[in-house]
């Protein structure tokens, strides 16, 4: 691509209209000259915009940068710049890149402005090898969704200074395909002209500087593949679902009354696509959700015919846990939070940093193992004794439990001997899953045992309509979402005294716990099923609870349940694949039969190490088959120890 000039006339402020030059290059054919046209526009203030598009796989695309009068868009080379590859070419993108440190990201004299600096700072760092100095995340001055239109109207200076809908179609209607060069040059001039708009200079001036310049290799590497395989999964969510609903849909004028018949693909407050029997599309939006119920509001007319499907348009909201994710990022990249530096984080993401365990009294006391109502075997055993163990280098555990060696047992126990050691009697326990079938199970070993001094905390919205037949055991300990006290007096009351919680990863994740954790701060930690968990999503709970967690225990098995998103995405780890934590794991080694039913077992004896796990995992006396997925032949079963 040779350097070309071409013109835009963004329509996004009701009081300014101009005419942007622009220039577009290659990275291999970038030099002095396009920045040198570029710079001489940029004003006194040393304010520029800045702007990114991305690949499929979240890569950098394109990044522009923008005065008000002139803008330059570089393409970025697709890839690594390997060894192997052009010399002459490699040799030329590295020195554009070098250009761009020295005279744009890293020169104190300019002031780079964009909406998600957050991310453009990452990406400089993975995909360009970058870092940035000066860089200010304008979206930081909203306090609302930094996803959504409110909070980008609020960064470009209010909705009265803007138009409303041309915003809308330049900054939210390209989800679905590739953002033109034109695109990001308008969107890299807003964020040049929103910061130096007289009203919004103030507001942004008091905003902390991103400076990935600052932050060690280490720990800006360890934050960026944070950042990366978060933005990856996001990038899995479909931008249609296809709804399954049951008969009996009603219609009135502009609503739709309709049931939802599967949990996986309900309805929720979304945008919604009601297509009629004859081909006919109509927009709506859920106003109105109770379990498995909805109420549509449509824009548009039905003419009387039958729906024939409902279909939601749109990415769901970000979780609670995906939130607190994105937001401790910025809030490092801001030099906000300290939590690189936290014991828990250095011993999970730092191996070259060993943590510095702040002392406290909570972990002194030695806890004996006691459950009478409990059978173990020894290699059960040594997994509790590790949970309750008080030396330092046990503050973090994994537990590795093929299917049948009791890991639900393991938690169980550990849980009873705490509760019932007096010298343990200020200590709380949190429980927690990536699914509230896991933590149900958890609740259940409970129940079965006796042990009823626990509360689970459970979302209406799985809860209610759906899965209310799954907790009748358990209704005397369920606390549900739609019911949580707001206060630190009411939460104690629901509490009862209980100082075990179980809840899901996303639950403990969401600021409506809040009074519960300020009775049971977030002590000791037990993730059940921990293998499913993607490595990054324990980010929020280090950056909620850090102060006050003094103990986690990752119980689970990556050869059986890998992390949601593997199949896509084969870079993510669970806790049990981070290299220097996995070779620490204690090897639960004794299968009890009492615990299993006949089961298939499928592993694809291809995959390494999968010999070893067949031979590990599964036991002759049970007669499991198993399925060799790589070569579609039956193989022979070899025992683990029995019970």
């Amino acid at each position: 691509m040779s350097p070309t000039l071409s013109t835009v006339s963004p329509k996004l402020f009701r009081d300014c209209s101009s005419q942007i030059v622009f220039e577009t290059s290659l990275e291999d054919s970038l030099d002095a000259r396009h920045l040198r046209s570029f710079l001489n526009t940029v004003m006194s203030e040393g304010a520029m915009g800045i702007s990114a598009s991305y690949r499929d796989n979240c890569r950098l695309s394109a990044i522009c940068f923008s005065s008000p009068s002139r803008a330059l868009v570089v393409h970025v080379a697709n890839g690594n710049l390997s060894p192997s590859s052009n010399r002459s070419k490699r040799q030329r993108i590295i020195q554009g890149r070098n250009l761009l440190q020295r005279q744009i990201f890293c020169n104190t004299n300019y002031q780079k402005y964009a909406f998600k600096m957050d991310r453009i700072a990452i990406a400089l760092y993975l995909d360009m090898t970058l870092r940035i100095d000066g860089a200010v995340d304008m979206l930081s001055v909203s306090s609302g969704d930094r996803r959504s239109l409110q909070a980008l109207m609020d960064a470009m200076g209010g909705e009265s200074t803007l138009h409303k809908s041309n915003v809308t179609a330049l900054f939210f209607s390209n989800e679905s395909h590739s953002v033109t060069d034109s695109d990001l040059v308008q969107q890299a001039w807003a964020a040049c002209q929103a910061a130096i708009l007289p009203h919004m200079a103030v507001r942004f001036h008091a905003l902390r500087r991103i400076r990935t310049s600052t932050i060690p290799a280490e720990h800006v590497a360890a934050l960026a593949k944070i950042c990366r395989d978060g933005e990856r999964l996001d990038s899995l969510k479909p931008q249609t679902v296809k709804n399954d609903v049951a008969e009996g849909i009603t219609a009135k004028k502009n609503k739709v009354t309709l049931n939802c018949s599967r949990f996986p693909t309900r309805i929720r407050r979304s945008s919604e696509q009601i297509e009629t029997c004859n081909g006919v599309q109509v927009r709506g939006r859920a106003v109105q959700v109770e379990g498995r119920q909805v109420q549509i509001s449509l824009s548009g007319s039905l003419g009387g015919k039958g729906i024939k499907s409902v279909t939601t348009v749109g990415k769901p909201d970000l979780t609670s846990a995906e939130a607190c994710r994105e937001s401790f990022i910025l809030a490092v990249l801001k030099g906000e939070s300290t939590l690189l530096s936290q014991a828990f984080f250095k011993a999970i993401w730092l191996p070259k940093d060993p943590p510095s365990w702040p002392p406290t009294d909570l972990v002194k006391p030695k806890i004996p193992i006691c459950c009478p109502n409990i059978k173990v075997n020894p290699s059960q055993e040594r997994a509790i004794e590790k949970i309750l163990s008080a030396p330092h280098e046990d503050r973090l555990v994994l537990i590795q439990g093929p299917p049948g060696t009791g890991k639900t047992t393991v938690i169980t126990a550990a849980v009873t001997s705490i509760v019932s050691c007096p010298a343990a009697s200020g200590r709380t326990i949190w429980i927690a899953a990536q699914s509230n079938v896991a933590v149900k199970n958890v609740a259940e070993k409970f129940d079965k045992i006796g042990f009823h001094d626990f509360k689970l905390l459970v979302s209406v919205e799985f809860h209610f309509d759906w899965h209310e037949h799954l907790y009748e055991r358990l209704t005397p300990c369920v606390i549900r979402s739609d019911s949580f006290a707001k206060s630190v007096v009411g939460a104690s009351r629901q509490l009862c005294g209980a100082r075990v919680i179980l809840c899901t990863l996303s639950m403990l994740s969401n600021d409506s716990i809040a009074p519960h954790v300020q009775v049971n701060p977030v002590d000791i930690l037990i993730f059940d099923e921990g293998s499913q968990i993607e490595v990054g999503n324990y980010v929020p709970v280090l950056y909620r609870f850090g102060r006050t967690l003094s103990r986690i225990a990752f119980i689970g098995d990556h050869k059986q349940l890998p992390p949601y998103g593997r199949e896509d995405i084969s870079t993510l780890q669970s806790i049990f694949e981070v290299k220097h934590l996995g070779k620490k794991a204690l090897f639960l080694d004794t299968q009890c039969e009492s615990t299993l039913s006949r089961s298939y077992v499928s592993i694809d004896l291809s995959r390494p190490h999968a010999q070893r796990y067949r031979r590990l995992h599964i036991t002759e006396s049970l007669q499991w088959e198993v399925e060799d997925l790589s070569q579609e032949v039956r193989q022979s079963p070899v025992p683990l120890r029995q019970c």
